[in-house]
């Protein structure tokens, strides 16, 4: 552990992911291979079956919040009726330490509209039920406020330009990182405020508490792309002698992809919801594709809820890379 804070909040546009050590990126592409086909890769980190695997979203967040506090003061102090944006990269943890954040605030937690209501555009009545009464406010998961379909993306337009005048008060927003990327390829308008955690380096992944050789740390940053959430799955599976890597099917093809990136575009979704977005696609044919997935481990469901899983989140990635789909900063 190190007693400096090493959590730092910055301008979203600045940040870049980690790149592993020059002499391992032939090796990391190897894993990477490897991994597709579930083949042990030999690392050399030292495996315990006793240890207890750490929850990607179970670390001290208190050194966040106040990161997160000594960038936004000057903002809360002035109070206007304006928004900030803070992305979230998948199981990242920030929508979590925003919420820590904003509750140490004493600020509002708003609750997402119905489907109804974003069918509908029902802007209005949406805000009517937040019963605020000139509060500060947190949207912390904006994914929840639009669907990738015919009827499901009027809501959000009609609420962003509201939100960027003021209409509403001072709020933070809490954008998923994936979700974001989406509404700047389709929306006119650049969001002003745009911040993100900067990535997890060496020393941030000390102070939560993952030891390890320098080396060793460098390339578990460059692997999870500067995610602490990831970093900290990785970390525990490598740790492991039980727990393997999720990988894509062999079958894997164009619908996989289609679902890969729903999930990741809404950070999950019922299976009703999906079969919305994706009506080409037949049930029967989806159905397969979400249990074949879940076999694999790259995603999980809970209930109706589909998303994807902690450990498949980097194999999903690439594999969306190499189909050319539109991919986060992240």
């Amino acid at each position: 552990m190190t007693d400096k804070n090493h959590w730092q909040l910055m301008l979203a546009e600045e940040y870049q992911c980690p790149s592993p050590p020059t002499l391992t990126r032939i090796q990391l592409l190897w894993r990477r291979i490897l991994r597709t086909f579930n083949i042990d890769d030999g690392d050399e980190v030292e495996k315990d079956v006793n240890i207890e695997l750490a929850d990607y979203l179970n670390f001290d967040r208190s050194a966040a919040v106040c990161a997160l506090q000594h960038q936004l003061a000057d903002w809360v102090t002035d109070a206007k009726p304006d928004v900030t944006f803070l992305l979230d990269p998948p199981f990242s943890g920030t929508a979590v330490i925003a919420r820590d954040w904003t509750w140490q605030q004493g600020w509002a937690l708003l609750t997402p509209p119905s489907m109804a209501q974003i069918r509908e555009v029902s802007v209005d009545e949406w805000w009517q039920q937040q019963e605020l009464h000139h509060s500060p406010w947190l949207i912390e998961d904006l994914a929840r406020f639009l669907l990738r379909s015919v009827d499901g993306l009027r809501f959000i337009r009609v609420l962003l330009p509201r939100l960027l005048q003021g209409d509403f008060g001072q709020g933070l927003i809490v954008c998923n990182s994936w979700t974001f990327a989406f509404l700047r390829r389709t929306w006119p308008l650049n969001l002003p405020r745009v911040y993100s955690f900067a990535p997890a380096e060496p020393d941030l992944l000390m102070q939560l508490g993952i030891k390890g050789a320098n080396k060793q740390l460098e390339q578990l940053a460059g692997e999870s792309r500067g995610n602490i959430g990831t970093a900290l799955a990785l970390w525990a599976c490598k740790k492991s002698k039980e727990q393997l890597q999720p990988s894509l099917p062999i079958e894997a093809d164009d619908n996989t992809a289609f679902i890969l990136y729903t999930l990741l575009l809404h950070r999950g979704l019922s299976g009703e919801l999906i079969q919305e977005v994706l009506s080409s696609m037949a049930p029967d044919e989806l159905n397969v594709q979400l249990l074949r997935l879940e076999q694999f481990g790259v995603v999980e469901r809970e209930g109706e809820f589909w998303r994807l899983n902690v450990l498949g989140y980097l194999i999903t990635r690439d594999f969306l890379a190499s189909r050319d789909y539109l991919l986060d900063d992240f």
